[in-house]
């Protein structure tokens, strides 16, 4: 008998609409409001180019945006809280009122690059690092995830960066699954979904031609298999919508994609 779908709550990635922020952010804010979003996923949160204190003060005035249009930051990608400034990421963090933050790519980790997954030592000192970040934020009760792309697909031998990766790092580090950067890297996203269980506990959803500098599609437009990705991950509660790149206009079509998962019963607002 199959098990009756539990939705999962629709969020949208603020990078999305990364130039129309940098030119006007409560503008941007106030429009991804009235697309019907309830929550966003900041990035850039602790940025470690920033003094301790802009760290904090950016965070807490993104805050007061956000709540002026009743939106919520319960993810956010963010600088790992490692070395002298974990202190004042974790602040950062908790000024946005965030639970989960996310590593985006090792460039949020001091001394690491996109590359640092080419080698087998480079992969295993990464996660001895994203480990040492989840203490941080567990001493702090904050949850600490790592978003892929496609190039942790890399392989010694037998073994992908990716596996080397998750046989590293805690279990209580969890995972934020991008299927179009999975799908692109040659995963059978949903069996890879599937094989990591309750460690996946966020999904980024969008879709598109599956290349690396190709623009973006609304879902159901492109060559990714949204349905089954979601079909796999009925423990992950937030689904992320997100555009890297696209050339039509971004707040139609991150509407048009929100519609399409709201009709049909994958995901809600709340």
């Amino acid at each position: 008998m199959t098990q009756p779908h539990t939705p999962g709550t629709l969020s949208v990635q603020l990078y999305t609409f990364r130039d129309a922020y940098a030119a006007d952010p409560a503008r941007t804010v106030a429009r991804i409001a009235e697309l019907g979003f309830r929550y966003v996923e900041p990035f850039g949160i602790g940025n470690h180019g920033l003094s301790n204190a802009e760290k904090v003060s950016r965070a807490q005035d993104l805050r007061a945006l956000l709540d002026a249009h009743g939106l919520k930051a319960p993810t956010t990608h963010a600088a790992a809280p490692t070395g002298e400034n974990a202190a004042a990421v974790l602040d950062a963090i908790e000024a946005l009122g965030a639970a989960l933050p996310v590593i985006s790519w090792p460039g949020e980790v001091p001394g690491f690059e996109r590359d640092v997954m080419d080698t087998k030592g480079g992969t295993e000192r990464f996660a001895d690092a994203l480990n040492d970040a989840s203490r941080h934020a567990q001493a702090r009760g904050l949850s600490l995830g790592y978003h892929n792309h496609w190039w942790e697909w890399s392989h010694f031998g037998d073994q992908s960066a990716f596996d080397l990766l998750l046989s590293r790092l805690d279990p209580a580090v969890f995972l934020e699954i991008d299927t179009y950067w999975a799908h692109t890297a040659g995963q059978d996203m949903p069996a890879l979904i599937r094989r990591l269980g309750e460690r996946v506990r966020a999904l980024h959803l969008k879709d598109g031609p599956a290349t690396p500098e190709a623009d973006q599609t609304p879902l159901g437009t492109g060559t990714v298999d949204y349905t089954a990705a979601i079909a796999a991950a009925p423990q992950a509660r937030w689904h992320i919508l997100e555009m890297d790149r696209t050339a039509g206009d971004v707040f139609a079509e991150m509407g048009q994609s929100a519609r399409t998962l709201i009709q049909e019963g994958r995901s809600t607002w709340e």
